[in-house]
């Protein structure tokens, strides 16, 4: 279990060290060409990691994905932001969300048939199918970063305040590591508790994510959207923080199959319902020309957690027991309510 946790946090710390540059870049010289090159070094791993005989051939294919994910991830989210206004910017990223959670909800199901009926590496060669027809369509995509101003863009003669940027970055910075070391923790063991405590097949597991993760997200998000242009965006936040965070420690007392479905469910549907109104939230407070800087800083910070999480969820797992990463998976869910304490809403909108 530690080594599992070490694959998942090296691959998470090339991520998050990634995302920084690829938004800066991005907001310099453009989007689309750096996209597009992300989302073809994607295409390599799942087939390379076919060719592995221990964990330890696996750490530069896991390196190669997490390049990948720090280079395409904060420029998809920069472009919605480009491409939308204030009055649209929470429903296009609820519905972004749906659309990337429809794959996440297919894929673990599918992953654990192939792999219960075909084998362990079949999965890996439809992820390396999948991966090869998803590089064209980003070369259907348009360029969409704006040389635009902070004064431009509110129309009302105001200079940049840095010292309000800068608690903005903080306040998001610290819910992602939060919830990033949250989501680490939990997920790299999941597959394993599930199996060890109701000793079922993989795909069982893969239906467990496909509906206690994918389909619970993809359900919450237009409604999420709907809410977030409606209501306090920051309250929101607060409060599927708040009651999310339960959940993810009931999971570890689950006592059969339904209460598994369930807890997993509620933790991700009550927690995923502030995506739209977090990321509309982070836009509307950066200034336009730093969307894609934000947004680097954004899944930085959150990779960095998920690479704290999934190191220590293994450690927690063979020091204390399946039981405690959950747990501590909880706390540090509750603890992302803090710094949504300190957030507000715009005066102004973009």
């Amino acid at each position: 279990m530690t080594e599992l946790g070490y694959i998942f946090s090296i691959s998470n710390a090339f991520a998050a060290m990634l995302q920084i540059p690829s938004g800066l870049i991005s907001d310099k010289y453009g989007r689309r060409r750096l996209h597009a090159i992300g989302t073809l070094l994607a295409v390599l791993p799942p087939l390379l990691y076919i060719l592995a005989n221990s964990w330890i051939d696996l750490i530069p294919w896991v390196i190669l994905s997490g390049v990948s994910m720090g280079l395409y991830s904060p420029i998809r989210s920069s472009i919605v932001a480009d491409d939308s206004t204030a009055q649209t910017r929470a429903m296009a990223y609820g519905w972004l969300n749906v659309t990337w959670l429809m794959g996440y909800t297919a894929g673990p199901l599918l992953g654990g048939f192939l792999a219960d009926v075909f084998g362990m590496r079949t999965p890996f060669l439809a992820c390396f199918a999948l991966s090869v027809i998803c590089f064209p369509f980003t070369l259907l995509l348009r360029e969409t970063r704006k040389d635009i101003s902070f004064k431009q863009a509110h129309n009302n003669g105001d200079e940049p305040n840095v010292t309000s940027f800068l608690s903005v970055i903080l306040a998001f910075s610290l819910i992602n590591i939060a919830q990033g070391v949250g989501t680490g923790i939990f997920f790299p063991i999941t597959p394993i508790f599930t199996i060890t405590r109701f000793s079922v097949d993989l795909t069982f597991v893969g239906l467990l994510i496909a509906i206690g993760f994918g389909l619970a997200s993809v359900v919450v998000q237009i409604p999420g959207g709907w809410w977030a242009e409606r209501y306090d965006r920051r309250k929101l936040l607060i409060i599927t923080f708040l009651l999310s965070a339960p959940f993810y420690g009931l999971f570890a007392l689950s006592r059969n199959l339904i209460e598994l479905f369930l807890f997993m469910f509620l933790s991700n549907a009550i927690l995923n319902i502030s995506w739209p109104a977090f990321h509309a939230l982070m836009m509307d407070l950066t200034p336009p020309e730093k969307w894609g800087f934000m947004n680097g800083i954004s899944a930085t910070t959150f990779w960095a957690g998920m690479m704290i999480g999934s190191a220590v969820s293994g450690l927690l797992w063979d020091t204390f027991g399946m039981f405690i990463p959950y747990y501590v998976s909880a706390v540090a869910m509750f603890l992302s309510v803090i710094p949504a304490l300190f957030l507000r809403e715009p005066n102004s909108s973009l």
